[in-house]
């Protein structure tokens, strides 16, 4: 009696997939992979309408798998926040540290402006926004990043720079200043209104910020 044939396409004796997954890529690389994209689609679509059937899909893997890196929403929406946290906190890293005080509004400054310079930090804002508004379950996560990471971070900053801690409060308001002032702006264009970069307009508004915040830290307590 003749053998049956194979699938094609298939070698004979090996199980065909169901279904077509992405090539694996290396874990830190995969993990990546999957919080931009859920970022992205709660971005889009909200927290309720970001399920991790339509995460899994998007991503072209199974929601079993998916189940590897979150066991639910709850653990998504949380790894997203420490995830883009550190991302956001990081932007500086790639801008000169400053030396002085005379160097902290500038350096803030810049800060501010290649962090909105990527597609990932807009998408993040647009994600603060619907977990803020449409999730008081996890609205804590949000209240928390701005207590225990971001208004730490401009502490840090100050600190480190000056001598006493009037000084260093006076630093810390003026940081704050140039960050949601230009954040705001960015935020605007970037993230709602979904520009492609700042406009000129808003780069000639920096400026005026900075020469704002450098004569406030030149008349500033010692």
């Amino acid at each position: 009696m003749p053998k049956q044939r194979a699938a094609r396409g298939a070698p004979a004796g090996k199980k065909l997939r169901t279904r077509r997954e992405r090539p694996a890529a290396s874990a830190p690389a995969r993990r990546e992979e999957v919080l931009e994209a859920a970022l992205e689609l709660v971005a889009e679509h909200g927290v309720a309408g970001a399920s991790l059937r339509r995460l899994a899909k998007r991503l072209g893997m199974s929601q079993p798998s998916l189940y590897h890196y979150f066991p639910s929403k709850d653990a998504l929406v949380a790894e997203i926040l420490d995830y883009s946290t550190q991302r956001m906190l990081g932007a500086g890293s790639s801008v000169p540290p400053p030396k002085s005080v005379a160097e902290v509004a500038r350096f803030a400054r810049d800060a501010v402006l290649e962090l909105y310079a990527t597609e990932s930090h807009p998408r993040f804002v647009r994600f603060l926004f619907s977990v803020a508004v449409e999730s008081k379950k996890h609205r804590p996560l949000v209240e928390r990043l701005f207590e225990q990471r971001l208004r730490p971070s401009f502490a840090a900053l100050a600190d480190a720079l000056t001598g006493t801690p009037a000084e260093s409060a006076y630093v810390q308001e003026v940081v704050r200043m140039v960050v949601y002032s230009l954040g705001f702006m960015l935020l605007d264009e970037r993230a709602l209104l979904g520009q492609s970069a700042a406009s000129a307009g808003t780069l000639r508004y920096s400026e005026w910020v900075l020469e704002a915040a450098e004569r406030l830290l030149a008349a500033r307590p010692r």
